[in-house]
């Protein structure tokens, strides 16, 4: 039996509150804000996804794969629908967790953390607001908890109920957790730990909860991260995370300066604390090498963060057809690449975050599968890799030369 509603963990709304008034990118345009309140008031009084015990336990595994003690696998899927939280859904996602670890396992001799985008990945920044469809300017489908992907425009209205619906679902995907012995009360090594990009902060402030040390940590996930293009010091998606005692995780791609990166670790990582901070490399293979003076920057600034390669987000390219797509060579040479240069600048790559479906999909280009129009192509956003194109790229992973295992 699942083992939610955990207990305690009463809503801060102080936090909310201090974040309220700071710049946040990436939000959507609510039609009716007057339907706000009534759904944050209703999350608010939800019981917690995740328990503080836990996320301290996950806090602590983070600082021992510091040390060199475990590799990481972050991976699910682009964006996650609600429909797909069904526990026969979160086994065979629980199934690629296991798949994907051991070949890390296999290739490291390390243990592997296994970490999903599971729960909660529900929302997605786009890089641009609106799109045309059929010659009908449309929002742009922005995640399940915000609009629908269907390209009309009752569909892609922001409507605030989904973010009601969107936490269900995350209950449901935690519960099929709890129940595969995966979950709560399971050895932490084989736990599979939740994750998310805290990008609505609709859906993530009230679950910000109080905890038994007299801090606050947020509810919704084990391990939140913000992304590329929220990552400003001085916002509120940073200035959020910087409040919570959760192990948080920030992606870096390659316009980030040095500047930035310290001004970032400065602020989520200010007692330099082992395990606190991770930050995910997504570069795209012909600019790993602009990795380097950040690694070293921040070395030298006694910042203990984990580095990880994220291979997807600088390698996505459009087929003749239109269709985004990624090409698994590419992502293997982002691999690979990402390895050697964060080891030749004194550091260690601690992992691998990957958007990768158990399904039988055709969305990106490699190990006999090219995307094309049609049933092989269901990604809403960004194109995953099929379950054999992960193994692929999984395989990959190695400690570099001369590492210990």
């Amino acid at each position: 039996m699942s083992r939610n509603p955990l207990p305690g963990a009463e809503h801060d709304p102080l936090i909310a509150s201090m974040v309220a008034g700071l710049p946040a990118r990436q939000q959507p345009q609510w039609p009716d804000p007057s339907l706000l309140p009534q759904v944050r008031e209703r999350l608010a009084g939800e019981p917690p996804l995740v328990s503080y015990d836990s996320v301290k336990t996950l806090g602590a595994l983070l600082a021992r794969a510091s040390e060199g003690e475990f590799c990481l696998l972050q991976a699910g899927d682009c964006v996650e629908l609600p429909t797909e939280c069904e526990p026969r859904d979160i086994a065979r996602k629980v199934e690629m967790l296991d798949v994907l670890g051991d070949i890390m396992c296999t290739s490291s001799g390390l243990p592997v953390l296994r970490v999903g985008r599971i729960a909660g990945q529900f929302s997605k920044p786009r890089s641009q607001d609106w799109e045309t469809v059929y010659e009908d300017r449309l929002p742009v489908f922005r995640g399940p908890v915000v609009n629908a992907p269907d390209p009309q425009r009752t569909a892609r209205t922001p409507d605030p109920s989904r973010i009601l619906a969107g936490m269900k679902a995350a209950r449901r995907a935690v519960t099929a957790i709890d129940r595969l012995g995966r979950g709560e009360g399971a050895p932490p090594q084989d736990r599979v730990w939740t994750s998310h990009e805290a990008l609505l902060l609709d859906y993530e402030l009230p679950q910000v909860r109080r905890h038994g040390e007299g801090g606050s940590y947020l509810a919704s996930a084990h391990w939140p991260w913000i992304g590329e293009r929220t990552r400003q010091a001085d916002n509120a998606h940073v200035r959020l995370m910087a409040e919570l005692d959760n192990p948080v995780a920030c992606k870096i791609g390659p316009e980030a300066t040095v500047d930035e990166v310290l001004a970032v670790c400065g602020v989520l990582d200010p007692h330099r604390t082992p395990g606190r901070l991770t930050l995910i490399a997504r570069f795209g293979a012909g600019q790993v090498a602009r990795v380097a003076p950040l690694v070293r920057a921040v070395k030298q600034a006694g910042h203990p963060v984990l580095w990880m390669c994220d291979p997807m987000h600088g390698n996505t390219v459009k087929t003749p057809d239109g269709l985004k797509t990624r090409k698994l060579d590419a992502i293997m040479s982002e691999i690979r690449q990402c390895i050697d240069v964060v080891s030749e600048n004194s550091e260690r790559c601690a992992g691998l975050h990957l958007e990768a479906s158990p399904d039988d999909i055709s969305e990106c280009d490699g190990a006999g599968r090219s995307p094309v129009p049609g049933p092989g192509y269901r990604s809403l956003c960004d194109p995953r890799l099929s379950l054999v194109q992960a193994v692929a790229a999984a395989a990959h992973w190695r400690l570099p030369v001369g590492a210990a295992a």
